[in-house]
This record gives C-alpha cells, sequence and structure tokens, in this order.
C-alpha cells in the first residue's frame, strides 16, 4: 500500500514536470514566434521570394493583433517591390506613427520615389541609396537606369546595367534593359546578344523572347526569327508588333500570301492602329494592289497627317492609281521633312554631348510632332516636364498638341500652367 502510493506521488510530479515542460515551451514559442517569424521572412525578402515573405509576416502576427513598426516596415519593403505604391504610402504613413527608425522610412520613400520616376523629389539621394543599396539593388539600379536614359546620360545608363549584371548574374532584366539600350542605338548585333542572355535565364518570359525575334529579324536571320514570332504569337494573337514582324519575315522569305492573310486580319482587327494599316497599304502596294493600297492607306493617313514616311506611301500609292495631282502636295511635304528628319540624327548625337539642354530636347520634339507622330512629340515634350516642371515653352507645346489630337483637358490644363507660369 506504502509503495503504491509512492508510485502514484511520482507519477503525479512525473506528469506535472511534463506539462509544465509544455507549458514552457510553448510560452516560449509563443514569446520568440514573432522574431522567427520576421527573421525568416526577411530572409525571403534578401532572397526576392515576395510571396513568401508576405506569408511569413502574416504568421508573425498569429499571437498578437497590432503590427510594430519593424513589421510595418517589412510591409513597406514588399508592397514597393511589387510597385504598389499607393499601399507604400499607407503603411509609411503607417510605420511612422508606430515609430519606426526615421532613417529607415526615408530610405523607403527615396527608393519607392525613384521606382515610381518622381526624380525632382528624390535625385539628391542617388549616392546615397547606391552607397546603401542592400538587397533593393535591382530597383534603385533599374531606376537609376531609367533617371540616366531620361536624362539622356547614355555611358552612365550603360555602367548601371553593366554593374548590375556583375552583381546580380542570374538576373535576367538587366541584360534585357541592356538590349532595349543596344536596340535604341540601334546596334543590333549587341542587342541580339543582351536578349539571348535574357531568355536564357529566363526562357518563359515572353517580352524577351519576342524582343529577341525582332533583333534576329533586323540582322536578317530570318529562319531562326520565324519560329519565335510563331511561338509567341500561339500565346499573344493579337500583338500587333510580333504580327507586323512575322509578316516581314514572311515576306522576306517569299511567302507574301501568308504575310498578307496575316496583315489582313490585324488590319480588320485593328482600323485605328496606323502602323499596321501602314504595313498593309505597304504591302498591298507592293504586290500590285495600288486601288485597295490607297484605300488603307487614306484611312491611316487621315488619322495620322504628320507622319511623313505615311504621306510618302500614301502618295506613290495614289500616283500607281494615276492620281498625281491628289500625290503632289504629298510628295512637297515629305521633301520638306527629309532635311528636318536627317537634322534629328545630328539633334540627338548633340543631345548626348549636353544631355540636360532643355532647347534640344524641344526641337526634337518640334520634329518629331511635325514629321513623325504628334503622340511621340508629346512624350518628348513630357521629359522636358520631367527634368524641369516649370519650363513654360514645354508646357505651351504639350497645350497646343493635346489640342491637336483631341484631349481637350490636358490642353487646358498644359495651358493653364504655360499663362500663369511657376512660383
Amino acid at each position: 500500500m506504502r509503495v503504491s502510493w509512492f508510485r502514484w506521488i511520482f507519477r503525479s510530479h512525473r506528469r506535472t514536470a511534463v506539462c509544465l515542460a509544455s507549458l514552457a515551451t510553448c510560452s516560449c514559442l509563443i514569446y520568440f514566434w514573432p522574431d522567427l517569424c520576421l527573421s525568416v521572412a526577411n530572409l525571403k525578402l534578401a532572397q526576392r521570394n515576395h510571396d513568401a515573405a508576405a506569408v511569413w509576416l502574416d504568421r508573425s502576427q498569429w499571437f498578437r493583433r497590432d503590427m510594430d513598426a519593424r513589421t510595418c516596415l517589412m510591409r513597406v519593403r514588399i508592397a514597393r517591390r511589387r510597385g504598389d505604391f499607393a499601399e507604400v504610402e499607407n503603411k509609411l504613413q503607417q510605420a511612422i506613427k508606430l515609430r519606426a527608425s526615421r532613417s529607415e522610412v526615408q530610405r523607403e520613400n527615396w527608393i519607392a520615389m525613384a521606382q515610381s520616376q518622381q526624380f525632382e523629389g528624390m535625385q539628391s539621394h542617388w549616392t546615397e541609396l547606391l552607397q546603401d543599396a542592400r538587397d533593393d539593388e535591382p530597383e534603385i539600379a533599374r531606376s537609376y537606369y531609367a533617371w540616366a536614359m531620361l536624362h539622356h546620360h547614355l555611358d552612365l545608363a550603360r555602367k548601371t546595367l553593366e554593374s548590375w549584371i556583375q552583381d546580380f548574374p542570374h538576373d535576367a532584366e538587366p541584360h534585357f534593359l541592356l538590349g532595349r539600350f543596344h536596340q535604341a542605338g540601334p546596334n543590333w548585333e549587341e542587342a541580339e546578344k543582351a536578349y539571348r542572355q535574357s531568355v536564357v535565364l529566363a526562357p518563359d518570359r515572353d517580352d524577351a523572347r519576342l524582343a529577341l525575334a525582332m533583333a534576329l529579324q533586323a540582322r536578317l536571320k530570318t529562319d531562326e526569327a520565324i519560329p519565335l514570332f510563331r511561338e509567341y504569337l500561339k500565346k499573344h494573337s493579337e500583338d500587333l508588333t510580333a504580327i507586323q514582324g512575322l509578316s516581314q519575315c514572311l515576306t522576306s522569305i517569299g511567302d507574301v500570301d501568308s504575310a498578307m492573310q496575316l496583315l489582313r486580319r490585324a488590319s480588320e482587327q485593328n482600323p485605328d492602329d496606323v502602323t499596321i494599316q501602314k504595313a498593309y497599304g505597304e504591302l498591298l502596294l507592293s504586290s500590285g494592289s495600288p486601288t485597295d493600297a490607297a484605300s488603307v492607306l487614306e484611312k491611316a493617313y487621315w488619322a495620322s497627317p504628320e507622319n511623313a514616311n505615311l504621306a510618302n506611301v500614301l502618295a506613290r500609292a495614289w500616283k500607281a492609281c494615276g492620281r498625281k495631282s491628289d500625290a503632289e502636295p504629298l510628295l512637297q511635304f515629305v521633301a520638306e521633312s527629309r532635311p528636318e528628319l536627317d537634322q534629328l540624327l545630328v539633334l540627338e548625337k548633340e543631345l548626348r554631348a549636353s544631355p540636360n539642354n532643355l532647347q534640344l530636347r524641344m526641337r526634337v520634339g518640334e520634329i518629331t510632332a511635325k514629321y513623325v507622330s504628334r503622340q511621340d512629340g508629346i512624350r518628348w515634350y513630357q521629359q522636358v516636364v520631367k527634368i524641369s516642371p516649370g519650363y513654360l515653352p514645354a508646357h505651351k507645346a504639350l497645350a497646343e498638341l493635346y489640342q491637336l489630337v483631341g484631349d481637350a483637358k490636358l490642353a487646358e490644363y498644359h495651358s493653364k500652367l504655360a499663362q500663369r507660369g511657376f512660383p
């Protein structure tokens, strides 16, 4: 009886000890759980696995409702990398209320502004960001590249991409952007190399595969380009850039019927797209159907009468139809445009040497709007406004162009800015 009682006491104490140990373990786990989750979330952020980082942030709040400053700043980083800048602004305000580090809040705000190309508010902080890039280097490098291109600092833009590639050799994005950089040159050989590497690193990236197809087409590597265009169009059947690229490749190998079929369908589906209408009209004209070509080209021309190359094709079509008197004014316009368009090349070289010369940019915008595309002219003037928000001639030019393209609201907005000036 006595032995049995001692056994009961021993077992009872052992059960109590086990329960206390389990309770202590659970208490420790609950106590340290947020820090553990935040550490894993931070690791996932460094690995650029943003979805997993968000999951671990959610787990960190299982045993607490209130968010602390550290968690809030990590949510800022995730939202910023995802491009959700409304959420970034919201969470930054929360971080300030939670007494987050002022320097960290400022850093996140500067990077967000850089990513959203609000350069005028943060460009004095590039040095700080570049020297303390951490695992945000891809976002900072991409933004710095965009800033350099905007200001026509081409050498700086190229070096930024090369540094990004060196630090992140398995990232496809800097190779893709380097391809875009060389394409703008144009240096199609280097563009092809960069796009190929981008596709190797990200074989499922469709925009890189399309860019590679275009580079191959430009280098007359038609046999390689055609399958890439066809594969891309299986997933993006209405992409006009791919349609036009494939049609040009098919025409170059003598398959005009297939090219014509592609462009006819695209033309019917996109009656307001000047580029595709011009391509279809040119193919009709070269195939011996000037009347059909003129019909297609006329509609495109009235939608974009400033396009000198389109006017030239339409004039040729009218002449082939016997409408020489109609063609004459267009040919005069084309002749007038030639020296101006040739000057664009000279101006672009000068702009590389003087990237902050606003008068040069205005002149490029003027020629572009008058002889190439009003929308492209608008983009040039918008760049001027980004560099110098208070530059009144740019606002005046934008007001006039927006009026021409039928955007009365933006025309009025820029007209008011041009008239009243900036404080």
